[in-house]
């Protein structure tokens, strides 16, 4: 919130050119590392969902993108003092809070393509009145697993 009577000047319109995209890849580059190691815990804990759901993050995770939200959370970790396991596991969380909301925007949205890639509703057409519960059983195992994250961060900063 701002402060009453603060100034604040309006940006530039700034387009999204090919040398905007070339400096994001130079920042992500700059975390390149802690990004492998989110990529493995997240892949770990996809790993351990139930078998009926996994399939659909699986795939809803081999689209990254841009990985804003744990490149976001790699600098921060980095101007904080650096990158560790409370870090990494922190990205973790966000991204599969996101990746929840994916799963639950690719099924219920009946949209048919999502980053120029079919959507889980299209590649998985005929069981989706049962992949209609897997957002919200995703959801859960979401929760699950962050919270799992979070106790060992905690019990670890604590001991």
């Amino acid at each position: 919130m701002l402060a009453a009577g603060t100034q604040t000047t309006p940006l530039p319109d700034a387009p999204v050119t090919q040398e905007t995209t070339a400096e994001w890849q130079e920042i992500a580059l700059s975390v390149a590392p802690f990004l492998d190691g989110v990529q493995q815990e997240l892949a770990g804990q996809v790993a351990a969902f139930d078998p009926e759901i996994a399939p659909y993050a699986e795939y809803a995770l081999a689209n990254q993108g841009k990985q804003l939200r744990a490149t976001l959370t790699g600098l921060a970790a980095n101007c904080a003092g650096g990158w560790n396991n409370s870090a990494v596991k922190a990205a973790v969380i966000i991204e599969m809070v996101h990746l929840a909301t994916l799963l639950h925007d690719d099924i219920m949205d009946g949209a048919e393509f999502r980053r120029n890639r079919p959507t889980l509703a299209r590649k998985w057409p005929s069981p989706l009145p049962r992949a209609r519960s897997a957002p919200g059983r995703f959801f859960r195992t979401t929760i699950r697993a962050t919270s799992r994250l979070a106790r060992r961060s905690i019990s670890k900063c604590s001991g």
